[in-house]
């Protein structure tokens, strides 16, 4: 069987811009190191060598990381916001963590997926100004596999498209967003004649969550109590929409809660149109939601969603 691959249009377009980046993924979060990287760290000599030996270290999860510098930083995150190792060793020698990122791939066993972590500032950009990113995942299949039900995953198919075609409609987002919930509802209720009510719902969750900068705890609880105004970057809001919609819903073949990818998608998209209606830039908004959000499995997990 050949497996098939899908990318949103924006993927292809994706370049590190590297120093001018204006919130390097080199600070604020841990650096797992693959095994083949560090085997390969062990071998090399010199200063350099030693540097890299002794940066090492096991996390609280047994994880081999890179002890973080001053203000979080990577150790090897250089003055000129460039990466030694990059610039020592060459890109081939880049642990997995780094060389991949921000590329997501999401293997469904008869198909995989692929996109860009929002957390980026340049995905952001490309994620939240690209229009019709998706048209080529229309046509996505769900044949009988071993790994999971093919018949849940033709239902979760659909129930994307459907929603995916109401969130192109051109009427108001909040209208749309009370669309999708219910079109979510009656497939859930249709699947396992219940309806979860994800803790994303509460916006007290948000008070909860681990951050990576404090300041922030405040500033997305206040944005989650608050009543968002959809109009002023609808375009931009759209478009996040379809990446979360995109990004999460078929994760619900583990447990069977299509609910709680809708209301991760709405109350999300709600809450990054208030900060950047605070901000005044959208996509710093909505690339600091995700550092501080995505890219922590407990909060991920804490909302509900699977991917």
């Amino acid at each position: 069987m050949t497996m098939k691959h899908y990318y949103p249009t924006y993927y292809q377009d994706f370049r590190c811009i590297a120093a001018d980046c204006p919130d390097s993924c080199c600070q604020g979060w841990d650096v797992v190191i693959d095994s083949d990287a560090e085997q390969f760290y062990n071998t090399v000599q010199g200063e350099f060598g030693e540097k890299l030996r002794e940066a090492i270290i096991t996390d609280a999860d047994g994880d081999r990381v890179f002890r973080l510098a001053e203000n979080k930083k990577c150790p090897f995150w250089g003055a000129d916001r460039l990466c030694d190792i990059y610039r020592a060793l060459g890109e081939e020698h880049l642990c997995a963590t780094c060389a991949r990122f921000p590329r997501i791939t999401m293997d469904y066993t008869v198909f995989t997926e692929h996109t860009l972590a929002l957390a980026c500032p340049e995905a952001a950009r490309l994620i939240l100004t690209t229009d019709g990113a998706y048209a080529d995942f229309y046509d996505i299949q769900a044949k009988n596999c071993e790994d999971y039900d093919a018949e849940t995953m033709r239902l979760l198919l659909n129930v994307r498209k459907r929603a995916a075609d109401i969130l192109t409609q051109r009427i108001p987002l909040e209208e749309r967003f009370e669309r999708i919930l219910r079109a979510a509802a009656e497939a859930q209720r249709a699947k396992t004649g219940v309806v979860f009510d994800p803790a994303g719902n509460d916006p007290d969750v948000f008070e909860q969550l681990e951050y990576i900068d404090e300041k922030n705890r405040l500033l997305f609880v206040l944005a989650a109590e608050k009543q968002p105004d959809f109009s002023r970057y609808e375009r931009e809001l759209t478009n996040l929409s379809l990446y979360w919609l995109y990004r999460y819903l078929l994760g619900a073949i583990n447990d069977g809660n299509i609910m709680a990818a809708m209301r991760f998608l709405t109350v999300s998209v709600g809450i990054v149109a208030n900060l950047a209606a605070e901000s005044g830039d959208i996509i710093a908004a909505a690339q600091t939601y995700s550092k501080e959000i995505e890219q922590s499995y407990e909060n991920i997990e804490e909302l509900g969603v699977r991917s």
